[in-house]
């Protein structure tokens, strides 16, 4: 995978994965998302050594946005498992971070 803030995709490519999931809090688990789908869509991550990213983490953020949990990273793991890794694989996420269905 790739570190979300460290990577660029082409749009019709970002449109033939289906964007990112709209179904994700603010931030948090986007670059695994796209990781896997492209991955899972025939496609592939390529490091480039000689390419050059910036990226500014605030200290606080410019953005104001309204959460429906209080744990948007933790939500948006749990989605990508339920959503991306489908009914075969997202038990083994769920189990190793103590977590059942029941609570989603």
């Amino acid at each position: 995978t790739m570190a979300g803030g460290l990577f660029a995709i082409n749009t019709d490519y970002f449109a033939h994965l289906g964007w990112y999931d709209p179904g994700y809090e603010v931030w948090g688990a986007e670059n695994l998302e796209l990781s896997f789908k492209t991955w899972m869509c025939g496609g592939q991550l390529e490091t480039i050594p000689c390419s050059h990213v910036g990226h500014i983490f605030r200290a606080r953020s410019p953005y104001s946005w309204k959460v429906k949990t209080a744990n948007p990273l933790k939500h948006n793991l749990l989605r990508l498992a339920e959503v991306v890794l489908g009914d075969e694989f997202k038990h083994f996420y769920f189990s190793r971070v103590n977590y059942r269905e029941s609570e989603m």
